[in-house]
């Protein structure tokens, strides 16, 4: 793949990037923060979004799915129980204190057993929080989808983040979103010449304009209708660019662990 394969991961104070031996390329960031070719998002409307942070900078994206557990993904190399690592439910603005802010520490840092980082499978994890949200029209929890159900090819949906509104790494004001549309697997599998997997959705804007998520937007939602269907996974080193569609962990395929991890701790 000729180093296009790069995976969304942390924002530190220095940029770098890592290839791992099967050609993938991990991102860390400099500040900034939302997906390319979007708009802000309505205050609050997207009450489900949450903000992980460390020492106060945003580093990944995830929803809430129950009071205590926030979805993100695998490859946000999350700790648990670390000072410098917090949660920020209920935000639109990341640049300025809100009243309507709710923020946690991380109790459990549970990286699904089978992810794997060269391939990008299984790209999931669930965060504890120490402390149960307090629900309110802030702060929401999103349904998951139906065990197995996939979205249909055509499907509009929205990506919605704190990420990078470029590549040049132009920092954001607010929580932003763009509509995506999602592509047929085996359209996108050869477009990442066989690195796509049943347990990934895909989605791309199909106008030339870049559109998609980018630096920052790992561990955020795909959303269709009330529902959240897929979690930001990986893109090429290019933010948006339509050769290679936008790749998402597909959460259909692990309702089973998901409650079992939540019953378990």
């Amino acid at each position: 793949m000729e180093g296009d394969f790069w995976v969304l991961l942390v924002r530190r104070p220095v940029a770098l990037l890592v290839m791992l031996q099967a050609g993938l390329w991990f991102a860390t960031g400099t500040s900034g923060s939302r997906v390319i070719g979007g708009w802000e998002a309505k205050p609050h409307s997207r009450p489900f979004m949450a903000s992980i942070q460390l020492n106060g900078e945003h580093f990944c994206g995830g929803f809430l799915v129950r009071k205590r557990w926030v979805m993100t993904a695998a490859h946000c190399d999350i700790p648990r129980r670390t000072p410098s690592v917090r949660v920020v439910l209920g935000a639109h603005s990341l640049k300025m204190p809100e009243a309507s802010q709710q923020i946690f520490g991380v109790a459990e840092s549970l990286a699904h057993p089978q992810y794997d980082p060269k391939t990008v499978q299984n790209d999931i994890r669930l965060l504890k929080l120490n402390g149960s949200a307090v629900l309110n029209p802030s702060v929401r929890r999103i349904r998951l989808p139906p065990t197995n159900s996939d979205l249909t090819p055509g499907d509009t949906c929205q990506v919605i983040g704190w990420g990078d509104v470029s590549n040049f790494g132009t920092a954001p004001t607010a929580l932003m979103e763009v509509n995506m549309t999602v592509i047929e697997r085996s359209a996108c599998n050869a477009s990442w010449t066989g690195h796509v997997y049943s347990c990934m959705l895909c989605a791309a804007y199909p106008g030339r304009r870049l559109r998609g998520f980018c630096s920052g937007d790992s561990g955020g939602p795909l959303v269709r209708g009330t529902r959240v269907h897929g979690i930001v996974s990986f893109n090429s080193k290019r933010c948006g660019n339509p050769r290679y569609p936008d790749v998402y962990t597909r959460i259909s395929r692990y309702i089973t662990w998901v409650r079992c991890v939540v019953q378990m701790f």
